[in-house]
């Protein structure tokens, strides 16, 4: 029993270690600004990805966003948003420099809504993409 415990703290040291490492290798959100679908992409029925490249500098603001694919509406919302994130800092020698990355954004619509303002959530998945969930506004023909 005394070596199962020995070996689940190893292995729980070593995948902190990892964690650890990769978090130096790649910036990750150290301020997450939650938004709403945006509500002309809802009442159209506008799904899909967003990705931008993302630039911050050494503080970890960001700097430039810039869609790189994805429909025009939701590249405009997430660029808006991701400019009020910020990110981790710093190289793995300690120095604070800018990094450039891709981030995307997924835009998903579920289900139906009796209301006008469907709700809305945001999740964050490390390291580099977030999922926006919203109730798909009521249809009326």
């Amino acid at each position: 029993m005394r070596q199962l415990n020995t070996t689940c703290w190893t292995i729980l040291l070593l995948a902190g270690t990892a964690l650890n490492a990769s978090s130096r290798d790649e910036p990750f959100a150290t301020r997450v600004v939650s938004m709403g679908y945006p509500s002309l992409a809802a009442a159209a029925r506008i799904t899909g990805r967003a990705v931008l490249r993302v630039r911050v500098d050494g503080t970890g603001k960001v700097v430039s966003a810039r869609g790189l694919c994805g429909h025009a509406i939701l590249i405009e919302a997430a660029e808006a948003n991701i400019k009020l994130w910020r990110f981790s800092a710093g190289s793995p020698t300690g120095e604070k420099a800018g990094s450039e990355f891709d981030f995307t954004y997924v835009f998903e619509l579920r289900g139906g809504s009796d209301t006008s303002r469907p709700c809305s959530g945001l999740t964050y998945e490390y390291p580099n993409k977030v999922t926006i969930v919203s109730e798909a506004p009521h249809w009326e023909p």
